[in-house]
């Protein structure tokens, strides 16, 4: 049988339209596993011990880092809180830093006004906020310690950097700028602080973060599965530069945007405010976060995590 021109042509276009066909399908196929494969490593979650009892599963973007070791020889002037046990992650897709760690309980005693107080006060005050991200959440390095310590000639007379007035008395004191990692948490450290002054003061000596300007939102109250958890906030004043934003290789979208950090004091329910010789473990468990969003859109990617603190077998009790 002969077959005619246009017959062959329209054989192989036909042809044609089943090959393409099928590697549509394929490809869709492939494009599907690789999005069902994306979608079930980003639902798989790992459990990340944070002492006895407490645990808080995180998404796999979230890894474990070991921190900078905080500088001795800022110890002495550190807020009271004496902190063991930290956990560090990272999630570098979403440019945030978490920390757990645990400490005795200098709040025995005392009640949620007076920490909402002293968290409130300025930085270098004793245990505001800001002193607890600059001794313990992003503290400037050893290395910088030493330089400024060593750096006795550039040591001058000033009021002291806490000073209510201009007119209180001058100190002797060194101030000394701390170059930051270009890491994230080298980002964040140079958005708490600039660097570090010691001064000499009829009280004895002190340091003093060079910190950033930051707004402080009132307190809050909140419990996750047995746990009761007191929260508070500071966000960046200013906007991360275009200077900062490629020194430290951020996403280009995030320029402009503004750095917050949250810190998160907590216990099993119900919170220790007072010493109860009947309960074997009054231990304060800490969680610190810090990001960076436009628009200042942390608050609730900080409050769905803490929601995922568990203790295992604690009573979950209203906050005290």
């Amino acid at each position: 049988m002969k077959v005619g021109l246009s017959e062959w042509m329209r054989a192989l276009a036909a042809a044609g339209v089943l090959l393409a066909w099928g590697t549509m399908a394929r490809a869709t196929g492939a494009q599907a596993s690789a999005g069902a494969a994306a979608g079930e490593s980003a639902a798989r979650l790992i459990e990340h011990g944070i002492t006895n009892g407490v645990s808080i599963e995180l998404p796999v973007a979230w890894t474990e880092f070991k921190p900078g070791d905080a500088p001795v020889a800022l110890a002495p002037y550190s807020p009271p809180f004496h902190l063991g046990g930290i956990l560090a992650l990272q999630n570098l897709q979403t440019s945030a830093i978490m920390q757990f760690a645990t400490s005795d309980n200098p709040l025995l005693g005392h009640d949620a006004n007076w920490l909402d107080g002293q968290m409130h006060m300025p930085s270098g005050s004793g245990m505001s906020m800001i002193d607890l991200l600059f001794y313990y959440f992003f503290p400037p390095s050893a290395s910088c310690i030493n330089e400024a310590m060593a750096n006795n000639t550039r040591a001058s007379f000033a009021p002291a950097p806490n000073s209510a007035s201009s007119d209180a008395p001058p100190v002797l004191q060194v101030s000394y700028a701390c170059r930051h990692e270009v890491t994230l948490e080298g980002f964040f450290g140079a958005q708490v602080s600039s660097g570090i002054t010691f001064v000499q003061t009829n009280e004895g000596p002190r340091a003093y973060g060079t910190t950033a300007q930051f707004y402080l939102a009132p307190m809050e109250r909140v419990t996750s599965p047995g746990m009761n958890w007191y929260v508070f906030s500071a966000q960046r004043v200013s906007p991360v530069t275009p200077g900062a934003s490629a020194h430290f290789n951020l996403p280009a979208n995030l320029q402009g945007a503004q750095a917050e950090f949250y810190w998160a004091i907590g216990a099993a329910g119900p919170f220790p405010w007072v010493y109860d010789g009947g309960r074997a473990n009054q231990q304060l468990i800490h969680m610190a976060y810090a990001g960076v969003g436009l628009g200042g859109n942390k608050r609730a990617e900080f409050m769905a995590l803490l929601q995922k603190v568990q203790a295992r077998g604690a009573g979950s009790g209203a906050a005290q």
